[in-house]
């Protein structure tokens, strides 16, 4: 292949967003609001805590710490 020849898709413009990322777009205002909901209960950085440990052990049975600090 020529070096100096690219070939046109690389030089058109991007794509028009399909409909699964207007539905992204969408669900990250979705999660805004949530955060911005358990803010307003007070326990936003309880609930923080057990995410991470549930997202780091994948098994609720070892967060009951953060659990009980959440509840």
């Amino acid at each position: 292949m020529n070096a100096s020849h690219v070939p046109p898709s690389a030089t058109g413009p991007p794509p028009p967003a399909s409909a699964s990322a207007a539905a992204a777009a969408a669900d990250d205002d979705d999660d805004d609001a949530w955060d911005r909901r358990i803010r307003q209960t007070g326990c936003f950085a309880e609930n923080e805590r057990l995410l991470i440990c549930h997202a780091d052990s994948n098994d609720w049975r070892q967060c009951a710490r953060e659990l009980a600090a959440f509840r």
